[in-house]
C-alpha cells in the first residue's frame, strides 16, 4: 500500500496541517524579523534639550493638610 510509506506526508490531514502550519512560522519570522530590521534603520526620535535647568517652585505660605470636605470641595 503507497500510505504505509510515509513518503508524501500531504496525502493525510496531518501532514497538510503541519505543512500549513511549517509555512505560516516561516513567513510570520521572515515579517517579523523584516519589521525589525526597519524599525532599527528607521531614524530615532530625538528628546528635546531644556535650555536652563529645570526650577523648583516654594511658597512661604502654609498649606491645608487636613482631610476635610471642604479641601475636596475647593479643588473642583
Amino acid at each position: 500500500m503507497a500510505l504505509t510509506d510515509n513518503g508524501c506526508s500531504y496525502l493525510t490531514k496531518s501532514g497538510r496541517q503541519q505543512a500549513a502550519y511549517a509555512r505560516y512560522i516561516r513567513h510570520s519570522s521572515y515579517d517579523r524579523i523584516k519589521l525589525q530590521r526597519k524599525l532599527f534603520a528607521s531614524p530615532k526620535i530625538q528628546p528635546q534639550k531644556m535650555e536652563s535647568e529645570p526650577t523648583v517652585a516654594t511658597s512661604t505660605s502654609p498649606e491645608s493638610v487636613s482631610a476635610g470636605t471642604d479641601s475636596a470641595v475647593s479643588q473642583n
